[in-house]
């Protein structure tokens, strides 16, 4: 092969962040052709070139996710037009790709996005937060509905997490620094240790600290993680890989700025009034407090107490151990991947106003994986396998806003089991059908009990007594200190004590468990008396009480599809495909249950290479129609702050194209385009009537609560167009490379929030990363410099809005330079 052409066209798709074929050189195989390699990839459970596989996917190598500044998986957004991330507070990350997502912001709700990681399934959501991207061979983004060979919570697709495997014979690795502004100091690195004939050990690292980006200190980074891996191969059949991976994150955390407040006259609710703060000024910044102390908390029409950014914090850990044993038998290959994961979160943060939100959360999952790849001389082949996964968690946590407390303590968790089976027909050398189907049934419980404290001005909303202003103004209970703010605390006991310990309620109280018995709700007496009114206020514990359930669900998913090789590089393919995800249990009582949403997915592509291998052009057309989405939001329920679930159905229909040319022996091109339209077809959400903040029309109230339809709305985090485009450019200086890599980013306006609001839909954007690596020819080493978001675009990736109407973002990092140096032996 041409090597002046191939090294430029491997750095190319080493910094290529948006087109759809990138690896490493071990990976790569040569094509018979110069110009563009294969890449290996097995998003379908099997080896093959990414060209060869007939689904959309993308696959991104280590050294492009570090080009791109993409350090955790929090930062995936920047991979692809079709991937919208949403970092809620300490490690919540909700994914979205192509609209298909929720926001997962308790650990009863599943992601819609399945993440592997060494083809182990991460069971929460959260799980993204401890991946930090290090000594990876690659990361792929398999498009839409993985229904059979992947199943569970995959009805929007698929992120594989795949690190570099130990390799025998060879004692090897690289060590990596970096330092940036911010005060950023970042090292990884690793070893692969040669220990026999049959053993090779592979051993790596990764530490990454910077100061925020805000000025109070959040958006900050500290990071450490680790992965040992031992493959032991006794014969040519069999191969044994034992891994164990440890991270943790002390950081702050994400953090929002308080952009506006919306209004709380009746009528008038979807009022924007901006706040004026500089981005980046951070949630406890004294300007925001200022503007947060003169907000009345509702119903105790006392002033919201500042936040303090002490307050905020993480100790999360994430651990996991896993095997993956393979034996190579005539007829195929027999893969058996056993696996314990567990995590420890305690946290708090700020958003929407929290102040804070505290969480505790211990999760653990163990899982077991089987499956059969078939390797036989005739026209059939496939795979068979089956999945078993059981998760416990426990949760205590405390969504604190001053006068209102929703505490919830409970353990929830429960088994899936799945069999499935895939196969390709070889009708001729060039024509192929496929078709696939699973069996899942999953089985959910939950335990626990459910409070929300809520202060009343005055007495109960039934009693004579409520206040609202102006006579609550006259009651006094808008004077600091009138009205005693409540503890930050998940322990439900211990919440009244703390008000029993303050002589603020009787001293024979406690935690009554709402619900419990006929009648109202708890109610605990202010001991202090009102201006106007006996009893200054009174707090009533209107929660769900008890939270007891045990669900059971099963579903069929299956794909059918035609592969046809209309030339010796070119590949067209047609696909139906199902997707699902369970049900489940809801802290509301309104909807303590949500029903399973299901997906199907019309999709026809094509993989090519053109002008004597050197430009590469895959398309996707693809038609989605998503019902029963799982759809949490933010309302107002019982006057008091609640997350419920609604179903929701919507269509998703657009194009999506992958261009690589190798224009030159010196520069390559690359782009990634898609064009996406999202509608939902029907979704109606609830509030207490006439407090609804949604950007969708009334349809009025009954039951006690206001409907709105938001059907026509576009989903979340799906612009209408998106564009990533790169070049490298490689110079040559005697004994040096110099190559220079431009990659710019367009993102269409998105909503980011269910409120449906104009001022909840970030606006277009279009960022660009500069970097410059000088490699010599003779050495095993690089220096980088780089600037990412060079023109300082800002725009946010999240939303919150409380009850009241403070509206905090958080926004994208700002423009920041830096060096980095790389060196293997």
């Amino acid at each position: 092969m041409n090597k002046a052409l191939l090294k430029p066209t491997l750095l190319a798709l080493a910094v290529a962040g948006s087109a759809s074929t990138f690896a490493q050189s071990e990976n790569n195989t040569e094509s018979p052709n110069a110009g563009l390699i294969e890449i290996l990839v097995t998003a379908q459970r099997r080896e093959q070139s990414l060209q060869d596989a007939a689904l959309p996917v993308q696959a991104i190598n280590q050294e492009a996710l570090t080009r791109q500044g993409m350090e955790t998986a929090q930062d995936l957004g920047l991979l692809s037009p079709a991937l919208g991330i949403s970092a809620g507070g300490g490690p919540l990350t909700s994914i979205f790709l192509r609209g298909v997502g929720n926001l997962t912001v308790n650990p009863l709700t599943d992601s819609a996005i399945a993440q592997n990681i060494d083809g182990v399934y991460l069971g929460r959501s959260s799980g993204a937060a401890g991946q930090s991207l290090f000594d990876l061979e690659r990361v792929e983004l398999l498009k839409g509905p993985q229904g059979t060979l992947y199943g569970r919570n995959a009805t929007g697709g698929v992120i594989n997490y795949i690190p570099q495997k130990p390799i025998m014979g060879e004692t090897s690795g690289f060590i990596q620094a970096e330092a940036g502004e911010y005060d950023k100091l970042a090292f990884q690195g690793a070893v692969n240790l040669d220990a026999g004939d049959n053993l090779a050990i592979r051993l790596s690292g990764n530490v990454l600290n910077r100061d925020g980006f805000s000025d109070d200190g959040t958006n900050d980074a500290d990071t450490m993680s680790l992965r040992a891996q031992i493959l032991f191969e006794p014969s040519d059949s069999l191969s044994v890989r034992i891994a164990a991976d440890y991270s943790e994150n002390n950081a702050k955390g994400p953090g929002g700025d308080l952009r506006g407040t919306y209004s709380n006259t009746p009528g008038m609710l979807t009022d924007f009034t901006p706040t004026g703060l500089p981005i980046n000024s951070g949630p406890t910044n004294a300007a925001a407090n200022a503007i947060r102390g003169g907000t009345l908390h509702t119903p105790s029409f006392a002033f919201y107490k500042p936040i303090n950014g002490d307050d905020l914090y993480q100790n999360i850990s994430f651990t996991g151990v896993m095997a993956e044993i393979n034996y190579q038998t005539d007829a195929g290959t027999l893969t058996f991947i056993p696996a314990y994961r567990e995590s420890d979160q305690d946290y708090a943060f700020s958003g929407p106003g929290f102040s804070p939100a505290k969480t505790d959360e211990q999760n653990e999952q163990l899982s077991f994986e089987a499956r059969f790849a078939t390797d036989l001389d005739g026209p059939l082949n496939g795979i068979i396998g089956a999945f078993y996964i059981d998760e416990e968690i426990q949760t205590s946590t405390v969504f604190a806003q001053n006068y209102t407390s929703p505490i919830q303590n409970y353990d929830n968790g429960g088994d899936s089991w799945a069999i499935f089976g895939q196969a390709t027909l070889d009708l001729s050398d060039t024509f192929r059908l496929n078709a696939g189907i699973r069996y899942t049934e999953d089985s959910k419980f939950a335990d626990g009990i459910s409070d929300t404290f809520v202060t009343f001005c005055g007495g109960a909303p039934a009693s004579p007594f409520f206040t609202t202003p102006p006579a609550s103004f006259a009651n006094g209970c808008q004077i600091p200190g009138r009205i005693p703010a409540h503890a930050v605390t998940s322990d439900r006991d211990g919440f009244i004590a703390d008000l029993v310990a303050r002589g603020e309620i009787a001293p024979d109280s406690v935690a009554t468990i709402p619900n419990t018995v006929p009648g109202p709700p708890p109610i605990y007496r202010l001991l202090r008396p009102g201006l106007t009114t006996p009893q200054q206020a009174w707090i009533l514990n209107v929660g769900e009480g008890l939270l007891q359930s045990q669900l059971d669900y099963s579903e069929v998913t299956y794909r059918i599809g035609a592969e046809w090789d209309w030339g010796d590089s070119n590949l067209l393919y047609a696909g139906f495909e199902t997707g699902y995800r369970a049900g489940g249990v809801d802290l509301s009582l309104v909807s303590p249950t949500y029903e399973p949403e299901y997906i199907d997915a019309f999709t026809i592509g094509s993989k090519n290479r053109f002008l004597d291998n050197t430009l590469q052009i895959n398309a996707e057309l693809f038609l989605w129609k998503y019902d029963d989405q799982q759809v949490t939001y933010f309302t107002t329920l019982d006057g008091a702050s609640a997350f419920p679930i609604a179903n929701a159905d919507s269509t998703i229909q657009g194009l999506d194209i992958d261009v690589i040319w190798v224009a030159s022996d010196s520069t390559t091109i690359y782009g990634n385009v898609q064009f996406l339209d999202s509608t939902y077809d029907s979704l109606n959400l609830i509030s207490d009537p006439a407090r609804g903040r949604f950007g969708c029309a009334s349809s009025g109230v009954s039951g006690g609560l206001e409907s709105f339809d938001c059907s026509g709305q576009s989903l979340l985090f799906s612009p209408e167009f998106g564009m990533d485009l790169g070049i490298n450019h490689i110079i040559n200086l005697n004994n040096y490379d110099l190559s220079l890599t431009a990659d710019a980013s367009y993102r269409d306006e998105q909503g980011t929030n269910f409120l449906f609001l104009e001022d909840t839909i970030s606006d277009a954007y279009v960022t660009l990363n500069l970097e410059a690596a000088l490699t010599p020819s003779d050495a095993d080493w690089s220096l980088s410099l780089y600037m990412r978001n060079a023109t300082d675009e800002r725009f946010f990736m999240n939303t919150n809005t409380n009850n009241r109407g403070l509206t905090y973002n958080i926004f994208n990092p700002p423009r920041v330079y830096g060096a980095r140096f790389n060196m293997s032996f």
